[in-house]
């Protein structure tokens, strides 16, 4: 229902839901999610990651979703059908133009939600550097934050505690957000490299650190960063503290 709803809300407004169109709300009821493709470095290093995260939604929840490879332009109108869309990378790459940050910073503040994946696997990583300076020109007034432990994106679905991905560059998310909701996440830790699976369903890169486990946390993440975009922080209301102190206590028991 929020899918349906957020892409008839983000159209109206873009003013690009017109009689006939291509758009059907049928087909929405399945989670897909677009890749952004920009110019200049590779924008797609993990060309499997998307489906392989897709294809563990679909395994540990009750979400439908469409795992045909898609990606769009920055500022493609398209992208308002969707509710989250992925941006990974390793490499430089060129500035947005102005029209392009325009459409996605109207996208991300009529509803959507943008992950940013650093697969580089390096700190401070070329990339990186081109990362930060596209948010402070899509968001020059709010700065990107490390989100706090007590973020609704680390109990959407799994209750977690620590964050990694293929490396562990930086033991923390970053986001911004703005009236109390996180549009944007950006993580340094390629989330991409350790969600990819083959055709043929074996992993195709290598976990750096902590093995299988550290695997299966970052496989939890994506899962959790996805529902959190579709569920936003319902999980602040108090009805749902004791299921959450239970799965607590199952985790952790004395």
């Amino acid at each position: 229902m929020r899918l349906n709803l957020f892409i008839l809300t983000a159209c109206l407004q873009a003013g690009i839901l017109m009689p006939g169109s291509a758009l059907a709300l049928g087909d929405a009821s399945k989670i897909a999610i677009p890749q952004i493709q920009y110019e200049g470095g590779n924008y797609q290093p993990r060309p499997h990651a998307v489906g392989s995260l897709l294809a563990q939604i679909a395994k540990r929840t009750s979400i439908e979703v469409n795992r045909k490879p898609l990606s769009l332009k920055p500022g493609d109108p398209r992208l308002y059908r969707y509710p989250f869309i992925y941006m990974g990378g390793r490499e430089t790459f060129q500035p947005f133009s102005e029209k392009a940050l325009k459409a996605l910073r109207n996208h991300l503040t009529y509803g959507g939600f943008l992950l940013i994946d650093d697969n580089s696997s390096k700190p401070n990583s070329a990339f990186d550097a081109s990362v930060r300076r596209l948010i402070r020109r899509l968001f020059p007034h709010i700065p990107l934050q490390r989100l706090p432990r007590d973020h609704s994106i680390f109990r959407s679905f799994y209750l977690i505690n620590q964050v990694v991905g293929r490396v562990v560059n930086k033991p923390y998310l970053e986001g911004i957000t703005t009236k109390g909701r996180t549009v944007l996440v950006y993580s340094a830790n390629d989330l991409g490299g350790a969600w990819s699976k083959s055709k043929l369903g074996h992993w195709e890169y290598d976990i750096i650190g902590g093995g299988n486990r550290q695997r299966r946390l970052s496989l939890r993440l994506g899962v959790n960063i996805v529902l959190y975009a579709l569920t936003l922080d319902y999980k602040k209301d108090m009805v749902h503290l004791p299921i959450i102190l239970e799965r607590l206590r199952r985790v952790n028991p004395r």
